[in-house]
Order: structure tokens, then C-alpha cells, then sequence
């Protein structure tokens, strides 16, 4: 690949819009905080205690799952924006 077509590829909106697609379902797949009720119908024993680690753990989940969403909804809007502007 030489330099000119490296930089037409950067400019592509179809290349942004994949590439903000496949890493934001990625983060989602690997980051998204589980349901909050259990498929298999487990009750989980509540203590009076919270987990420091856990709750940093969770607001990590949760800051990188909205990342994921957004890059998603990045993706949909360069798509929208390329097919409104071709018509």
C-alpha cells in the first residue's frame, strides 16, 4: 500500500463507520454488565458488606460497555450521514 491509498482510506467514512462497528461490539461482548436477574433462577445470599474491589470493577464494566454503545451509535450515524448526502 502506498501513502495515497492509506490516506483514502482514512477518509473513507465506510472505514470509520466498520471500525467504530466491530470495536464497540467487541467492548460490548467483553464488557457488558450481566443481567441483573439470574437465567438459572439462583438466589444470591445479600451481606450487610460491599466489595470496594467489586464496585471499582463494576463502574469499570459500566464506563467501558458505554463506550461500546457509543462507538455503535458512531457507527449508525457515519453510515446515515454517508447515505443522506449521496442522495
Amino acid at each position: 500500500m502506498n501513502y495515497l491509498n492509506i490516506c483514502n482510506l482514512l477518509l473513507n467514512v465506510d472505514f470509520w463507520s466498520a471500525l467504530f462497528g466491530f470495536i464497540g461490539t467487541v467492548l460490548i461482548f467483553f464488557f457488558g454488565l450481566p443481567p441483573k436477574v439470574d437465567l438459572d433462577g439462583h438466589i444470591n445470599l445479600i451481606l450487610e458488606q460491599e466489595d470496594e474491589k467489586e464496585k471499582r470493577k463494576g463502574r469499570k464494566y459500566k464506563i467501558i460497555s458505554f463506550i461500546g454503545i457509543s462507538l455503535l451509535a458512531m457507527s449508525f450515524l457515519l453510515q446515515l450521514i454517508k447515505i443522506l448526502s449521496i442522495s
